[in-house]
């Protein structure tokens, strides 16, 4: 299967901005005429955006120089507008599937050269994680079904908050196995921060549709939900309002967070730009190095020459432009010492972390402090705010957002959530649509559930001991017996285990949160 066939990346991308020049606008003009303007959703086959490009005016320091015109149009609206979203998703799916027959036709002979395109744009981990398959970027987790070619009830793609999403087949598995053993084939994208959300978004879908066409193949057309936690939910508004050519049937947002740099970093123009703005002395080559000798160590692998190289160099110096001086010949390991460094120390330390189910966390834990020094280096690069701003990126929520149904899920004890403003801006969103299609339904919920922020990455261990252990420290620490303590029998004979632990861990919490999920999935009928 060879990607660059069915995706259009630079097109996504284009489209992505001017949608968002006309949020800009309607945001600051009124709509005297719901037709002035016509967007026409753009999927592969389906339709396209119409767009001119002019390289005159810039539109951010970041980006290549293009200034988009929207053209007008007062034409009827089109056959695919007034589709039905879950069945534009299922439609997308099976077109999906359609691609992929008509490229595994055409290319028998080089899936071997398709496959060395993986995508890994920070290096991630690629590696299985329990019940997890990474395919392309992507962790699968399958629904549990005894009947192998039972269709799932949907497709869930799943985004993670910020830095924690790097890893959300770690940080999330819990809630995420439990919608899984609920019927639900879950897609998880794991994706580096980045103060250009437009970009992530569009790393993100590149991800997706790398894994969608096999996945409807198998699966056939199912519709795809996007859920999101934190910046994974402000990611997925972005990409149902801007990038149309990625359907939604449904979307579940939770603890939806729209902040301003400087209101999510403190300090961030008085300390962080002063600090990390100098190239040579914020530290970056150093943690890119010292990321890359770990992640070769707890692969199981003696650092190369090449990464001690590096790390010597990265280091700080008294007398700058020393480091030039070092020969390869001081950090170079013999091959017969590396040899035996390796058959000693760095394979059977790699088995016995694996054995116990620590590799794929450490690795994970890689991928999330990989994030920091490209932060580091955006700043250097003059990145001083999120693009787009969060002013912006209200306007996009307010005159682009088009998902039929969506779930909004705040928590009681949450100053980071911004769930309250995003439901009246797609309130907004709502009539607009209706101004232009009178009929149209929307299904627009918010659920205050307990809970905190942090909620959704609570969870029980996964079986592994060293998370039982954990666990059960946490649960001594925080003041009560483990949740494996029995105290009794009930008045059916039935022995009853304290759960004191989960209490005071928040599982009880993380569960209603899934109830309300399956919920809310299975009253749209999905």
């Amino acid at each position: 299967m060879n990607p660059s066939k069915y995706r259009i990346t630079s097109s996504r991308f284009t489209a992505a901005i001017a949608l968002l020049l006309v949020s800009y606008y309607f945001s600051t003009n009124p709509i005297h005429n719901a037709h002035s303007f016509q967007l026409t959703p753009r999927s592969r086959a389906h339709n396209t955006i119409r767009h001119r490009v002019d390289n005159n005016t810039p539109i951010s320091s970041s980006r290549t120089t293009t200034q988009f015109t929207i053209l007008q149009s007062t034409a009827a609206a089109s056959t695919s507008e007034s589709r039905d979203d879950s069945s534009f998703a299922s439609q997308w799916m099976e077109n999906e599937k359609r691609i992929e027959d008509q490229m595994d036709q055409k290319s028998n002979n080089n899936s071997s050269s398709a496959s060395a395109t993986n995508g890994n744009v920070y290096d991630e981990t690629n590696v299985s994680f329990g019940k997890w398959e990474y395919i392309d970027g992507n962790y699968i987790l399958r629904p549990s079904f005894e009947d192998l070619n039972q269709q799932p009830r949907a497709l869930l793609h799943f985004l993670g908050g910020a830095f924690l999403g790097a890893a959300p087949q770690l940080t999330y598995r819990y809630l995420l196995e439990r919608l899984a053993s609920r019927g639900y084939l879950i897609v998880t994208t794991p994706y580096q921060l980045s103060f250009d959300h437009l970009r992530t978004c569009d790393e993100i879908i590149d991800k997706f549709e790398r894994v969608a066409p096999s996945l409807a193949k198998q699966y056939g057309p199912v519709p795809v939900v996007g859920v999101g936690h934190s910046c994974g939910a402000l990611l997925h508004m972005l990409i149902t309002s801007l990038f149309p050519d990625t359907p939604r049937a449904a979307n579940a947002l939770i603890s939806y967070n729209n902040r301003g740099v400087g209101e999510a970093v403190p300090l961030f123009d008085e300390l962080v730009v002063p600090l990390f703005s100098d190239k040579d002395r914020n530290g970056s080559d150093l943690m890119k190095s010292l990321i890359k000798v770990a992640r070769e160590q707890y692969s199981g692998k003696v650092p190369s020459d090449d990464s001690l190289m590096k790390l010597l160099k990265s280091l700080p110096v008294p007398i700058p432009g020393i480091e030039s001086l070092i020969p390869p010949s001081l950090v170079s390991i013999p091959a017969p010492l590396r040899e035996t460094l390796t058959n000693i120390l760095a394979e059977p330390t790699y088995e016995a972390l694996t054995n116990a189910g620590v590799t794929p966390i450490l690795l994970s834990s890689l991928d999330i402090t990989q994030q920091i020094p490209k932060l580091i280096d955006e700043v250097e690069a003059g990145a001083r705010d999120f693009v787009p701003v969060p002013d912006a990126m209200s306007s996009a929520a307010r005159r682009a957002y088009r998902c039929r149904r969506t779930l909004l899920v705040q928590f009681d004890n949450d100053n980071l959530d911004d769930s309250e403003q995003l439901e009246g801006y797609l309130k907004e969103a709502e009539s607009v649509m209706k101004m232009k299609r009178p009929m149209i339904t929307i299904d627009l919920q918010r659920k205050v559930l307990s809970g905190n922020h942090l909620t959704p990455l609570l969870g029980p261990a996964g079986g592994e001991e060293w998370g039982s252990a954990l666990e059960d420290a946490l649960g001594g620490i925080l003041g009560g017996p483990t949740s494996n303590v029995d105290i009794g029998e009930d008045g059916n004979g039935d022995v009853k285990s304290n759960n004191t632990v989960r209490e005071k861990l928040g599982y009880e919490q993380l569960e209603k949160v899934i109830e309300e999920l399956v919920a809310w999935l299975d009253e749209g009928s999905l």
